[in-house]
């Protein structure tokens, strides 16, 4: 019997349905679906919106003989990328890296387009409109490259299945620290999702085993951005920063869009001497 992912990845998404069209689209179908998505705040900015709309009445429409408006069901939003990015510089050798911040800056935003979000309407999901948008942003592309940061990418690797090439983050020493820990205890990183009973686990441990875990786990902690903090860190408030960083390590995607031109940092006006 096929896998989950199989399944998901034996989805033609190149043929859409009738009455869903990838179009042009703007701040409001962005704003219709953002709810859908599981960032709160918006991109710091918006390039280039594309919509996938439906355009069949609804029963209502029939029944009042009302003209149809169109429905936003699917939403793609690039935004302009990232100053620096370690997985970026990895994927293109260092391409950028060596700049200095100004004419890097310029660079990444002559060259470079970052898929900021991809949203899907839930009651259409499952139907591959994720990869039928990034595919279509990448075959209009204007710009040498897209990259995109996907955060569940292991779990939906729709931006792969796209055309999009994976770069993965391996983890980093305090973070196997602190997982091998957890596992020692007999905690399943998975279980980080539920930060009271990863607690109540752990004030259930020998002390010996309790203390190893603590520790590991502030120190992990310390090292994660939670310098400053009262000393020693309540347990509470690391598990609350593991559950958002030790269960969310996202992969990076690139596509070189090789109909798109090259630049060099030379190419670039600088904005300062424009007239």
């Amino acid at each position: 019997m096929p896998t989950l992912r199989q399944r998901l990845d034996a989805i033609d998404a190149s043929t859409p349905p009738d009455d869903l069209v990838i179009e042009q689209g703007c701040r409001a179908d962005y704003l219709a679906l953002k709810p859908h998505h599981y960032r709160p705040g918006n991109p710091m900015t918006m390039m280039r919106i594309l919509a996938i709309r439906e355009h069949t009445p609804t029963a209502s429409d029939r029944f009042f003989s009302r003209s149809v408006s169109p429905r936003p069901v699917a939403v793609l939003v690039e935004s302009l990328p990232a100053l620096s990015c370690r997985l970026r510089d990895e994927a293109l050798g260092g391409r950028y890296s060596h700049l200095q911040p100004k004419p890097r800056s310029r660079l990444l935003n002559q060259e470079l387009r970052c898929i900021s979000r991809v949203i899907v309407d839930p009651r259409y999901r499952g139907m591959g409109l994720a990869v039928r948008l990034v595919r279509h942003a990448l075959q209009t592309a204007t710009t040498r490259y897209t990259e995109t940061i996907a955060v569940m990418g292991r779990i939906s690797p729709f931006p792969q299945r796209a055309g999009m090439t994976p770069y993965e983050r391996p983890p980093l020493e305090a973070e196997q620290r602190a997982l091998a820990a957890l596992r020692y205890a007999g905690i399943q990183p998975a279980a980080l999702a539920m930060p009271s009973q990863v607690q109540r686990h752990i004030s259930s441990l020998p002390n010996a085993t309790q203390q190893l875990v603590t520790r590991e786990l502030c120190r992990w902690y310390r090292t994660a951005g939670g310098r400053g903090v009262r000393s020693p860190p309540r347990l509470t408030d690391v598990l609350a920063t593991a559950q958002r960083s030790l269960l969310a390590n996202p992969v990076y995607y690139l596509k070189e869009n090789t109909h798109a031109p090259a630049h060099t940092a030379c190419d670039t006006p600088d904005p300062d001497r424009s007239a």
